[in-house]
């Protein structure tokens, strides 16, 4: 087999492919195989729908049968998101029937086609086999992006089409930076991998709403990327003639291709006159079309139920509140779980490597470099969620929403593995690193999977994480109006309030 190439290289010091080999396309193959087999082994269990594929799985039927009998509802439900990554339930259903096995399975195979695109995209930013492998290992055996590829929920499918995306404008930076741009027809057509960066992009915010941090973020690149190729010929005014010459260009592909793109996904759902989300749209498709996304903006907008695994955006990284997807105790009183977390161990360690790529990149401050990209990913998935926490008190947001910045908390792994050479100590420092990580997920593998634990083995993997004391509810008033005596009498009565649909105070994985 071919040595490992590109560990002691600087990242980003050349650009291309920097010899794809024989090793590369082992260990593209072998761990894409690993994360599929760990994917689907079980995938039908449980049998029933689980957490909100309770939701989204029978709109996925409703989509390929409008059969009320089989799906359990007579109308769409989940109309405040869009409809592709339901659609992609839908398929599965469609190829496998409606079960369980038939509403996972494309959650299940986008989920495998991610790790493969991670590695592809840490490969061409890293130039190191040795650092895509990490990335792309870390993220097939990661705890949430597991649970979220075995689970029919819309999420699994914004970083499938956001790596995507963010790897197309990567090929399209290289071809710019090293001027292979060759011309293919009009001058509009000259970036073909610009063109499919905007279809990917599109497609992740037709999956969920949250895709679009993906399509600002390949804006911002492109832009920063544009400067930085004028800069380095030594144009006069690089900002000016980066807008003037590609400006038309990214505006086209980048925004209008993108909304060209997630209103196609519309085609084949009617849009009734009236439903449950927007009872009194009237007027034809299109104007239905925009009074719907109306509607759709003012529910997330004002959404202000609570739920008991909510938690804010800031302790996503702290796994301060995880969310159980499944849980029954077996008649022996074994626990089995479903359980939505990530490793303590690997995502801890992944801040220490996002710190190291920050200093690195302060000390360059260029664009076109792998940390540019990495902090790029990491920064535009996650710092909108901490803003809106901020800004807002929009309520019920999740851990998992943190899937799509996963990605690149791997990649900055496995950046810091391809910076440590190739010594006796870098490599036993990968290696123990690579084993820890694959302990912890054995070591979670059971409530990832809803494998029976005794009780005392489940506390174990439940930690330290135990306090789950509700907040005190302010006590509600109520006036009633009732008859006494032949009187009409009104009274206040108190109640103490319910915390049942409160997230604890504490750390709590319970």
């Amino acid at each position: 087999m071919e040595a490992i190439e590109g560990a002691e290289a600087d990242p980003g010091a050349e650009r291309g492919p920097a010899g794809w080999g024989r090793a590369d396309t082992f260990a593209l193959t072998a761990i894409t195989v690993a994360a599929a087999v760990l994917r689907l082994v079980r995938l039908d269990d449980p049998k029933s729908l689980v957490f909100d594929e309770t939701y989204y799985a029978k709109d996925a039927c409703w989509y390929v049968t409008s059969a009320p009998t089989l799906c359990g509802i007579d109308v769409e439900s989940t109309l405040v998101h869009p409809p592709l990554a339901k659609w992609l339930l839908a398929l599965g259903i469609r190829l496998f029937g409606y079960d369980s096995f038939g509403w996972r399975i494309s959650a299940a195979v986008a989920g495998t086609i991610t790790v493969a695109l991670l590695f592809l995209l840490g490969r061409r930013l890293l130039r190191s086999t040795l650092g895509a492998s990490l990335a792309a290992g870390l993220l097939a055996i990661d705890l949430l992006h597991f649970v979220e590829s075995r689970i029919a929920m819309l999420d699994v499918f914004v970083p499938l089409f956001g790596v995507a995306g963010v790897l197309f404008l990567t090929y399209d930076r290289d071809q710019l930076l090293n001027q292979r741009l060759e011309p293919i027809g009009p001058r509009l057509l000259q970036r073909p991998w610009r063109i499919a960066a905007g279809i990917a992009g599109g497609l992740a915010v037709a999956s969920k709403w949250s895709g679009g941090f993906f399509l600002v973020m390949m804006i911002a690149l492109t832009v920063a990327w544009e400067i930085r190729a004028r800069r380095e010929r030594e144009e006069p005014r690089p900002i000016l003639q980066a807008l003037r010459g590609e400006g038309a260009g990214a505006l086209l592909w980048l925004v209008v291709v993108p909304v060209l793109v997630y209103t196609a996904t519309y085609i084949g759902r009617t849009l009734p006159p009236g439903d449950s989300l927007c009872p009194d749209r009237n007027g034809s498709w299109v104007v239905r079309y925009v009074e719907q996304h109306q509607c759709m903006f003012g529910f997330h907008r004002g959404l202000e139920s609570n739920h008991s695994y909510q938690s804010p955006a800031w302790s996503w990284l702290a796994l301060k509140r995880p969310v159980s997807y499944y849980f029954e105790t077996n008649p022996n009183g074994d626990y089995k779980e479903i359980f939505a977390t990530g490793s303590p161990f690997v995502w801890w360690t992944s801040l220490l490597a996002l710190g190291a790529v920050a200093v690195s990149w302060v000390r360059r401050r260029d664009p076109a470099r792998p940390e540019g990209v990495i902090l790029a990913g990491f920064l535009f998935t996650y710092a909108p969620w901490l803003i809106s926490g901020l800004l807002s008190d929009r309520s019920a947001v999740f851990l998992f929403y943190l899937l799509p910045t996963v990605p690149f908390m791997c990649l900055a792994l496995g950046y810091v593995a391809s910076r440590l050479g190739r010594s006796w100590e870098a490599v036993a420092a990968i290696g123990l690193f690579s084993g820890a990580a694959i302990w912890f997920f054995v070591f979670y593998y059971p409530l990832l999977t809803k494998v029976p634990l005794p009780q005392p083995e489940w506390d174990k993997r439940i930690w330290v994480f135990d306090n789950c004391d509700k907040p005190p509810t302010d006590p509600a008033t109520a006036l009633v109006t009732e008859t006494s005596d032949g009187a009409v009498v009104t009274r206040t009565t108190f109640t103490t309030g319910s915390d049942q649909d409160l997230p604890p105070t504490g750390w709590c994985w319970i």
